[in-house]
């Protein structure tokens, strides 16, 4: 029984259902073990979709409305899995809009029968492992750094002379995803997220469930200062010192990734505009985090991601620093996917390398389905940008100042400074704003973007510059503008066997009817008819047994007009 649990095990994961990871973990499991996964299900977002929906959108309008449809495809799509997965007794069924997925603690024969269903296209060992990057040094200040009116590191990106042109980061929401942050600190009080129509204050606590993200380790903190500490208590340490921080306390040791996930959500759905994370697993490619943080980039959220600190060998960058970045450098030729991580390298004073600062390339080949679009022959180009990292003051939790070394601590420069660059212009794309960082960076090492400094060391000052240059993609009047008429999105699959998938825009509230006709205009199915609210509602229509092989319309019919989209059945 055992070997043939292991021959259907390899033909899952050649098949790309089953995590190579995961495939080990069941081959050792016993009958009743409970494994910890994360199921991944068909169902994503059409892009020409989403732009055609959120045309002339504000950037936070345009966020509201991919949240929702988010939201509602995971809904859709995840139903009948979990339905299944509760009847088959698995425990702790969770589910995630931010990547489509469910988690869950299962047993081995739960995870190969989940495996093998249509409306899943992969299962992920959810690894408790992993998590808070360690600084690799942390002490008291020296008399020279508490000399310091600005922390060295704020000064090196000439981070004042942003502030010279009136641009803080005012208003400007960045989560830290972390130990959580003492938001009593007398640099920080003033900047915390507080005061919210819901009651909420400061953040969340993932780690012990509850609205109290108070820091109980210092990590957080002194990421925390580094995005917007306000030099209160005698040492200006945040690059973006009037940013808004949103603390996400994190189970940083024994969390795994989902948490981390968990938090992204969470600030999303709370209009977080930049997300700092120096968190970190290992190097063999994640797609639940890498689906989480296509997501993210669709919502246009710009997240910063630790590099690690593993040192000089090629290929140490931890996932999910390893993903795509939402730009790319004429150097890194374009062939895969994007998302919203831009990875952050750590350099010093003297705008070298710190030898604990992980570098590329990354391969995502033959490692996870279905993207194998960056291999041994074109690998993806990492990190994206270095920014200090070699004894970084800070603030400190329990108050005062700490020096600390990390990637960890580069991290939040390149958040602080994507809020100045915001704050700055509102309205730029989350690409907009990675390629006015790489392009205006201070090129080290190799001549253009490399696999040591990536783009080279951030420079906030010049980026604020160029970004005050550009005109936003994504809505110039600051006036949500809705389509004026409903839009379907293309059908997937297509050709379809059993299920079609599909979202519909409806630009205001009305009644609807969706239906099915064939080449000769003949009705075939309805498939909605109902008053709907305006938004992105999502579909799943599981095709009739007597519907033949051919092509056929699927037709959304409102009082602001009608859309059709072309499905062809093929069994």
């Amino acid at each position: 029984m055992k070997y043939l649990v292991l021959l259907v095990l390899a033909g899952l994961v050649m098949a790309g259902g089953i995590s190579p990871d995961l495939a080990d973990r069941m081959s050792a499991a016993m009958p009743g073990d409970l494994i910890p996964v994360t199921v991944l299900v068909e169902g994503e977002l059409d892009q020409g979709y989403i732009e055609a929906s959120t045309v002339g959108m504000t950037r936070r309008a345009r966020q509201d409305f991919v949240i929702d449809a988010l939201k509602n495809l995971a809904n859709v799509s995840q139903a009948d899995v979990i339905d299944f997965l509760s009847d088959a007794n698995a425990r702790n069924i969770s589910s995630f809009w931010m990547g489509n997925f469910i988690y869950a603690e299962a047993s081995r024969d739960v995870i190969l029968e989940v495996s093998r269903r249509g409306d899943v296209w992969y299962v992920e060992y959810a690894d408790p492992e992993g998590g808070l990057i360690e600084p690799v040094d942390r002490h008291d200040l020296t008399p020279e750094e508490r000399g310091r009116d600005i922390a060295w590191g704020v000064e090196q990106i000439n981070a004042p002379d942003v502030w010279s042109m009136g641009y803080e980061g005012d208003s400007v929401i960045v989560g830290v995803i972390d130990t959580g942050v003492d938001y009593y600190h007398t640099d920080l009080c003033n900047n915390m997220w507080h005061d919210t129509p819901a009651g909420e204050h400061y953040g969340y606590d993932f780690y012990d469930q509850d609205p109290d993200p108070m820091d109980d380790y210092g990590h957080g903190t002194h990421c925390a200062g580094t995005v917007a500490g306000d030099g209160a208590a005698g040492t200006e340490t945040g690059v973006a010192p009037s940013a808004i921080i949103m603390a996400l306390r994190i189970d940083y040791y024994t969390g795994g990734y989902p948490t981390w996930i968990d938090a992204m959500e969470w600030a999303a759905d709370r209009d977080a505009d930049v997300l700092t994370m120096s968190l970190g697993t290992s190097p063999v490619g994640n797609a639940t985090l890498r689906e989480a943080e296509e997501d993210a980039l669709t919502a246009g959220i710009y997240h910063s991601v630790a590099a690690g600190n593993d040192g000089p060998g090629s290929g140490t960058i931890l996932a999910s620093g390893d993903c795509p970045p939402p730009w790319f450098h004429p150097d890194q030729t374009y062939h895969g996917g994007t998302s919203a991580v831009v990875t952050a390298g750590a350099t010093d004073s003297g705008d070298n390398i710190a030898s604990f600062s992980s570098r590329g390339p990354v391969t995502w080949w033959g490692s996870v389905a279905p993207w194998n679009d960056y291999s041994d022959s074109d690998p993806l180009l990492d990190p994206d940008i270095s920014g200090p990292g070699v004894d970084i003051v800070s603030t400190q939790w329990t108050g005062g100042y700490t020096t600390m070394s990390g990637t960890s601590m580069a991290t939040p420069h390149l958040a602080g400074t994507a809020a100045l660059i915001i704050s700055a212009n509102p309205d730029l794309s989350v690409a907009q704003i990675d390629s006015i960082i790489e392009v205006t960076s201070l090129d080290l090492g190799t001549a253009g973007k490399d696999n040591t400094y990536g783009a080279g060391r951030v420079d906030a000052y010049e980026a604020v510059l160029a970004a005050l240059e550009l005109v936003g993609t994504e809505g110039e009047t600051g006036t949500a503008i809705d389509p004026t008429s409903p839009l379907l999105s293309p059908v997937r699959p297509n050709p379809v066997n059993s299920s079609a998938r599909f979202q519909l825009t409806m630009p205001t509230d009305g009644n609807v009817e969706v239906g099915v006709y064939d080449v000769y205009g003949r009705s075939v199915a309805v498939v909605e008819s109902s008053e709907l609210s305006r938004g992105s509602h999502s579909y799943l229509w599981k095709l009739p047994q007597d519907i033949a092989n051919g092509v056929y319309l699927v037709r959304a019919t409102t009082p602001d007009g009608s859309s059709v989209s072309r499905m062809t059945v093929l069994r």
